[in-house]
């Protein structure tokens, strides 16, 4: 049976990777999803906001999980993989036996036994937010 092409644009997750780091939602090529397509995430907020000025409804509350790209697709899902990081300021410091410790005069004269260099951890990935079965997702720019 034929299907009607759906909006890329307005999906809902219909699972949800154990690691959190990938959802898979309920569109696909036919629908015009492609690969690096860049989505959001997002639960909507259980009451409409009101705006004290005008009394007129804005609408409900987007509740951010978070964005990814689209890593996978098929006919009529895709798999999108959170491209969220942490900023690293995190570093370590790694030890290792000096070049001078090769000579057992190195060691009376009291040079160094081991040499320290401080290293930078790379960002680490970020899963989404606590994503769940019916959130939404939206395509956005990259």
């Amino acid at each position: 049976m034929p299907s009607e092409k759906r909006d890329p644009v307005d999906a809902i997750v219909v699972d949800v990777a154990d690691d959190e780091h990938r959802v898979t939602i309920n569109r696909g090529s036919l629908d015009g999803v492609k690969l690096d397509h860049r989505y959001l995430v997002y639960e909507l907020g259980r009451d409409d906001i009101i705006d004290p000025e005008s009394g007129e409804s804005l609408g409900r509350l987007e509740i951010v999980k978070g964005t990814g790209i689209v890593i996978h697709v098929q006919e009529r899902m895709s798999t999108i993989q959170s491209d969220r990081t942490a900023k690293s300021s995190s570093r370590r410091i790694v030890r290792r036996p000096s070049k001078a410790m090769q000579s057992l005069l190195s060691i009376a004269a009291g040079f160094p036994q081991e040499e320290e260099e401080l290293q930078n951890l790379p960002p680490s990935e970020l899963p989404f937010d606590s994503p769940k079965k019916g959130d939404h997702a939206k395509r956005v720019n990259a």
